[in-house]
């Protein structure tokens, strides 16, 4: 029967006494003000207003109408305000998922530093090797290594690339040399990702320099690859931010940039229209760019030592 805007216009001609005076007021034409009362007095099968040379005046219909006008009014103002409040609160719980290795190493601390500035903000952390639907709603945020994000509806931001390389145990060279270069590997045990992570690129590359016979362990993890390595087993892939901390560890070569993995922030465009999720967004890009964590930054020559 009719639409806020026209009892927007009904209280105003009401208040001023005027279609002319009420058309300043809301600043739109006055034409369109006398064209939406008449358009709401048909909706409403009502006279409002009695028309004549000193303005418009209220009806009894009209008056009756009045405070439930205002009253709808007041409802406008209570959403417009709420909404303002929510898009200033930053306050909730963020779901956000990563692989094990990532979240322990960089997206954890990175929580803790958000929340020494937010602590109105609750993380719930969802480690996963595998990538959880954010278009069904089981995260908010996702950091992904991936070589490209799919999905229509989400909204992604590429980090600086994730950089790796072949590490080996001390215990290991002791007891069967050291390989040098990529070529040396079909010489050597090797520890490689399994289903869950063989299909992205740099694993690909790496296996492509061994043979299959020569693959003793497929592991499907970061932590489960590096306590493979560290128990002496063979030659894996670590993260260079998780292998060059570890002192009975040590890299093969430098990291061939044929390694380096691209590095995505995610998230639904649902989880995104929350103030939160894009502030947190925000930080920790900036934070990752900004502290490095043993990654490319986009730009950065590709080749060498990091």
């Amino acid at each position: 029967m009719y639409d806020w805007s026209d009892i927007r216009i009904f209280l105003a001609v009401a208040r001023e006494g005027s279609t002319l005076a009420a058309s300043r007021q809301l600043n739109i034409n006055n034409t369109t003000v006398s064209r939406r009362i008449q358009a709401l007095e048909h909706g409403l099968q009502l006279t409002l207003f009695m028309r004549d040379t000193r303005g418009y005046s209220l009806t009894p219909q009209g008056k009756a109408l009045l405070a439930r006008a205002e009253t709808l009014e007041q409802a406008s103002l209570d959403i417009a305000a709420e909404a303002e409040r929510l898009n200033r609160d930053l306050s909730g719980v963020i779901r956000v998922t990563a692989p094990e290795a990532l979240m322990t190493h960089i997206i954890s601390p990175i929580m803790m530093a958000y929340r020494t500035l937010h602590p109105e903000v609750r993380f719930e952390n969802l480690s996963a090797e595998t990538q959880v639907s954010l278009e069904r709603g089981d995260a908010d945020i996702a950091f992904r290594t991936t070589d490209a994000v799919v999905g229509d509806t989400l909204i992604a931001r590429r980090l600086p690339d994730i950089t790796w390389s072949a590490y080996y145990s001390t215990d290991y060279i002791a007891s069967h040399g050291m390989p040098e270069k990529m070529e040396d590997l079909r010489n050597h045990a090797i520890v490689s990702f399994g289903k869950e992570i063989a299909h992205l690129g740099f694993v690909k590359w790496f296996v492509s320099h061994t043979s299959e016979d020569r693959i003793v362990a497929p592991c499907n993890s970061v932590p489960n690859m590096s306590g493979m390595i560290r128990a002496g087993v063979g030659v894996g892939l670590l993260w260079t931010g998780s292998g060059d901390p570890l002192p009975d560890l040590v890299r093969c070569f430098p990291p061939p940039p044929e390694l380096d993995t691209p590095w995505w922030l995610v998230a639904s465009q649902e989880a995104h229209s929350l103030l939160r999720v894009r502030s947190f967004m925000d930080f920790a890009a900036e934070k990752i760019d900004d502290e490095g964590y043993g990654l490319r930054k986009k730009g950065e020559e590709r080749g060498g030592l990091q």
